[in-house]
């Protein structure tokens, strides 16, 4: 059974972002358990002045937060990161499990991204896109395409 932990810097706040990615982990718990993680943000992560200096002052909470859901395959969300079709993420989901790495740790930056540091932690670096999201919309398109892929998996309807 595969476990996601979905580490967010800072919170949902809008209600519309934080429904959506509620209804997509209630949908996951079929398939397996899902976690949503939200660190907070320090302070200065507010500020736009510096983009790499709040980077840096997120990534010690960012690493904390991973490391505390225990041993896991750490994928960084990245726009410069591996591109994948649903169906792609669907056989990266199979070969993790049979690889013995159930347990995908998914970690989403700030507004400003993930640092370096944290990037180079990770085992993989996935974009979900080449677009610009809101950093609050990103859990809820990660656990449709979560969803979407394990239901690919299955072969079970919801993927044309």
């Amino acid at each position: 059974m595969m476990r996601h932990s979905i580490v967010i810097m800072g919170r949902l706040r809008r209600p519309f972002f934080r429904e959506g990615a509620e209804e997509y982990c209630k949908r996951l718990q079929a398939y397996g358990r899902v976690q949503l993680v939200e660190v907070p943000e320090a302070k200065q992560a507010r500020s736009a002045d510096d983009p790499q200096a709040v980077r840096e002052s997120e990534a010690e909470a960012i690493l904390g937060a991973a490391e505390q859901r225990g041993v896991g395959y750490w994928i960084a969300l990245d726009e410069a990161g591996r591109m994948a079709t649903s169906e792609g993420l669907a056989r990266f989901l199979e070969k993790r499990a049979v690889g013995g790495d159930s347990h995908l740790i998914w970690l989403i930056g700030g507004a400003f991204g993930l640092s370096e540091e944290v990037k180079q932690r990770c085992n993989l670096a996935l974009s979900l896109s080449r677009m610009t999201f809101p950093h609050e919309m990103v859990p809820m398109i990660l656990l449709e395409q979560l969803y979407r892929a394990h239901r690919i998996m299955r072969g079970e309807p919801y993927h044309h």
